[in-house]
């Protein structure tokens, strides 16, 4: 959340869109391996943790994930309380979210604009930015953050977070499904962040 809000702040700034778009760049990239991280934790799986230990590249941390668990990449879907026990689903969420593929490509483009690696290549780039894209990749990011659902290693259970763009609240909640009734237990999940 911190990377995506400094994101904004400096799509927003005057300084120079080239020196902004870098910049911008390394958050993404450093958004993807967050995430690719992030999801080993949620699956609570130590033995693929382990393996990655020193890894950081999403498309191999995700390949791995892949096999274990199919449904390991976050859905949006927004969660409201309409009742006392009662809840509804949106599998919407809140608008177009970033895909595993579009984290592996945008991790991969980001390597390219960010390590020239010759005199050649960085006489090559010219000096323009595409703030716009960025402004979407950043965008979709957000929306997948703000409410997103994960399925777990049982594969019957889900966990929901929602996270507040303009504030700092974080609900997160297991959702355990029972598929012979029809029914889900929901349960608040009270992480200390600090």
């Amino acid at each position: 959340r911190a990377r995506l809000r400094y994101m904004d702040d400096l799509l927003r700034s005057q300084m120079s869109q080239f020196l902004v778009n870098e910049i911008c760049q390394l958050q993404l990239r450093m958004i993807g391996e967050r995430l690719a991280i992030a999801l080993i934790a949620a699956q609570g799986d130590f033995t693929t943790h382990k393996a990655f230990k020193d890894e950081y590249v999403p498309a191999k941390i995700f390949k791995a994930l892949e096999i274990a668990y199919p449904a390991f990449f976050p859905t949006p879907c927004s969660m409201l309380k309409t009742g006392e026990g009662s809840w509804h689903f949106d599998d919407v969420g809140q608008g177009s979210s970033i895909t595993r593929e579009e984290v592996e490509s945008i991790w991969n483009r980001s390597g390219d604009q960010l390590h020239k690696g010759s005199t050649k290549r960085y006489l090559k780039n010219d000096q323009t930015a595409n703030m716009l894209g960025t402004a979407q990749v950043k965008e979709k990011i957000w929306n997948l953050m703000m409410d997103h659902m994960i399925v777990l290693s049982d594969q019957k259970s889900r966990f929901h977070v929602h996270m507040a763009r303009f504030d700092d609240t974080i609900r997160c909640h297991f959702i355990f499904l029972d598929a012979e009734n029809g029914t889900a237990r929901v349960e608040v999940y009270n992480a200390q962040l600090g």
